[in-house]
């Protein structure tokens, strides 16, 4: 049986512009018309060859589908290359999968899919898909959106380093089983895109202190628990990050033995606190306190989950 999008009834529909598979009728048609014996990998493979198809057709000219094992890569016909793009793909899973032995999983079906998008332009259009309708949200150059067939999405301009934004994206496709609090998802994500890409522009002086002393209190700590400060349209976004990987870091060189244990078991409810107590005796409160100083740094318990 030859499967496509358009032998699935209503699999696209367009919004923003850009054809839109709805993933849920598409798996449910899967589950109902094909034989338990199919190999469901390439049944989605080829799904997925569809949907960069269709998105070809109506983007501006000049994007093609280029492929690997592992990957499948949408991107225009300008530097970097799509050679290049799928080996920073293909290299970095491999460093994530060996960095992260115990942790990270490959789940579902299909190749990875990457869109790297030429322009701010196009890559707005096609992830505004994924806010809510109002609000207001801070700057990105890259997201794995964990929604139908996860998929990372990137803007190649202004120019920036694929191989960090593909390193970091990929991190979070590879922790998606994992309910993580997005404190936590976000500050082994940084340590390991340094570690895919063999450097780090991580640096803690003394103006970013008097930066971060100023800004957090009970208020803004409860945010940076819950993930909403990572959203911020001000300096609380980069601020968030920043103490996100402040936290990890200092969890990985007090605690080396336990990380592993500790992100297995973390959980967004509480933004991993009794996770941490079990597995490295520690609260969080204690942690932030020792950047920070004294303060109502503890979190809640009612945390809801946050995307990435």
């Amino acid at each position: 049986m030859q499967i496509s999008l358009a032998t699935i009834p209503n699999a696209l529909e367009a919004r923003c512009g850009l054809p839109r598979p709805d993933w849920r009728t598409i798996f449910d048609w899967v589950d109902a018309n094909v034989s338990g014996d199919a190999d469901l990998n390439e049944v989605f493979t080829q799904l997925a060859r569809d949907w960069l198809d269709a998105l070809i057709e109506v983007l501006p000219s000049g994007y093609t589908r280029s492929e690997t094992p592992e990957f499948m890569v949408l991107s225009s016909g300008d530097s970097p290359s799509a050679e290049r793009l799928l080996d920073c793909c293909e290299s970095a899973r491999r460093i994530i999968l060996d960095s992260l032995a115990d942790v990270a999983r490959e789940e579902g079906y299909g190749k990875y899919v990457l869109f790297a998008f030429a322009n701010a332009g196009t890559y707005y259009d096609y992830v505004a898909d994924f806010y809510p309708d109002e609000g207001e949200f801070g700057l990105s150059g890259g997201m794995f959106l964990d929604h139908g067939y996860g998929h990372m999405a990137m803007c190649m301009a202004p120019a920036g380093d694929p191989e960090r934004t593909i390193a970091h994206e990929m991190t979070h496709a590879l922790l998606r089983h994992l309910p993580l609090p997005l404190w936590l998802n976000e500050g082994v994500t940084q340590v390991i895109e340094d570690i895919v890409v063999g450097g780090s522009y991580f640096i803690v002086d003394r103006e970013t202190m008097r930066m971060h002393r100023d800004y957090w209190n009970a208020e803004t700590m409860d945010a940076f628990w819950s993930g909403e400060s990572f959203h911020s349209p001000d300096e609380g976004q980069e601020l968030s990050y920043h103490l996100a990987q402040i936290l990890f870091r200092n969890l990985m060189s007090d605690y080396p033995e336990q990380i592993s244990r500790f992100l297995n078991s973390a959980n967004y409810s509480d933004a991993s606190h009794a996770a941490l107590v079990e597995t490295c005796g520690v609260s969080l409160c204690d942690r932030v306190a020792q950047f920070l100083g004294k303060g109502a740094w503890a979190p809640r318990t009612d945390y809801a989950m946050i995307d990435t």
